[in-house]
């Protein structure tokens, strides 16, 4: 739950209070009132009589609303002390280091699980922010038109250059108010969480051990969502093992992830000189800082020895494979 969620509710509930309060204070105006009006037309002994019934019908129904008012704090109290269940069986310790109960549940709750930063990357969230406005505004898309102008006619006309409207700038007051607030809140919930969030301190510091430790490799199983720990050495040893299998590597002298790149610029650059796709298609599709796939093994952690099937990583071929999967279609 944000802070700014929890600083909606609060004042929800200081104005729900306050029309509460006003509304009491109106009963007790009319009650005494209507109590003094009774008091003059009846006689004593009456008045005392029905003045001890009215006590005694309101402390009757008083009792019954502090037991409801009791249960829901006791309730609420109670939720607020649940703790949420962590499987421990998630987690499969497979390397000769010994792992605490508090390693166990720290790592229990996924490779997804992140703790509260401690620092705020102020520069991050301007950045995000930025990217956002201008593809909102296109402003982005405007520039490139402008500098490609000013490479050709090392000039710019006056007239060229944007000046924002009235919506525009109102939008652009409106986002920077938002991400000074957003950084003043999460600096000021990342240094309480600091102080009285105990449990994210112990887990930093497991954390920290198990990076330190270079003898250990943590990794996810091949199938699932767990924790599996593995010793490095017998890890490297079964990929080098996969990787010695002549049947299905050779080994290279030289990479030839450079020589394809060059290959697919000449020719990105023979079909855009053709006219066979446009100027935007070419930006989107032409690489650079290629690098080779990375290999990797996930183990079957349900199998005896913990085979290590090979796996790629794929990443670098996701956008291009979008690119023309989408243009097939086109």
């Amino acid at each position: 739950m944000s802070p700014a969620y929890r600083e909606c509710q609060r004042r929800l509930l200081r104005g729900e209070i306050g029309f509460k309060y006003r509304d009491l204070r109106i009963l007790k105006k009319n009650y005494i009132y209507h109590l003094d009006e009774l008091k003059k037309h009846i006689p004593d002994n009456v008045f005392q009589h029905v003045s001890n019934y009215i006590i005694n019908r309101s402390r009757a129904v008083l009792y019954v609303k502090e037991g409801n008012l009791q249960r829901k704090i006791d309730s609420f109290r109670a939720g607020r002390r649940r703790v949420p269940r962590v499987d421990l069986n998630v987690v499969k310790n497979l390397s000769s280091r010994a792992l605490s109960y508090d390693g166990t549940k720290c790592l229990a709750h996924g490779l997804d699980y992140g703790l509260v930063p401690k620092n705020i990357q102020d520069m991050n969230i301007v950045s995000i922010i930025k990217n956002g406005f201008q593809r909102i505004t296109d402003i982005s898309q405007h520039h490139k038109k402008m500098m490609s102008e000013v490479s050709e006619k090392d000039t710019v006309d006056s007239s060229d250059v944007r000046v924002l409207d009235s919506k525009e700038m109102t939008l652009a007051s409106n986002f920077r108010s938002i991400t000074d607030s957003f950084r003043r809140q999460a600096y000021r919930f990342a240094q309480l969480q600091k102080r009285i969030n105990t449990e994210q301190q112990k887990y930093r510091r497991l954390l920290r051990n198990l990076k330190n430790d270079k003898s250990i490799l943590v990794t996810r199983p091949d199938n699932g969502r767990g924790v599996v720990l593995l010793d490095k050495v017998d890890y490297l040893s079964k990929i080098h093992s996969i990787l010695n299998d002549t049947t299905k590597f050779s080994f290279l002298s030289y990479d030839l992830t450079i020589t394809r790149e060059t290959k697919l610029i000449k020719l990105l650059n023979r079909l855009l000189d053709e006219g066979s796709i446009s100027k935007d298609f070419y930006i989107l599709a032409k690489p650079f800082g290629s690098i080779p796939s990375r290999l990797y093994g996930l183990p079957k952690v349900h199998k005896e020895d913990v085979p290590l099937p090979p796996a790629y990583d794929e990443q670098i071929f996701i956008a291009l494979y979008t690119l023309v999967d989408n243009a097939l279609y086109l």
